[in-house]
């Protein structure tokens, strides 16, 4: 049992020896300002973007009370010529909307 681990060790460790080490290599000058260049853009890009929504808030909250949707919920509509099922002289009618699109 013990010159089996012996081979697996010597083995694990000619292996790590042999193998090329892609992770340990730094960048190059052109690359690594490249990558800061892009790093910059993003901040840039990202800069416009915050500006684009603080300016899309303030539009938002200078917007005029009246413009609310809910403005008058008593509407009184006429159904008399649409199509109707059951008695005519009910007491309460049940419209319904619907839109097949």
């Amino acid at each position: 049992m013990g010159k089996s681990w012996f081979f697996v060790v010597g083995g694990l460790l000619a292996l790590l020896l042999c193998v090329p080490h892609i992770g340990l290599t730094q960048p190059s000058r052109d690359e690594f300002h490249k990558l800061l260049q892009e790093i910059e853009a993003l901040k840039a890009g990202q800069k416009a973007i915050s500006n684009d929504v603080q300016e899309i808030k303030k539009l938002l909250s200078s917007r005029a009370p009246d413009r609310s949707p809910i403005r008058d919920v008593n509407v009184t509509l006429n159904v008399a010529d649409g199509f109707t099922k059951g008695d005519q002289k009910a007491p309460l009618m049940l419209v319904e909307f619907t839109d097949y699109q």
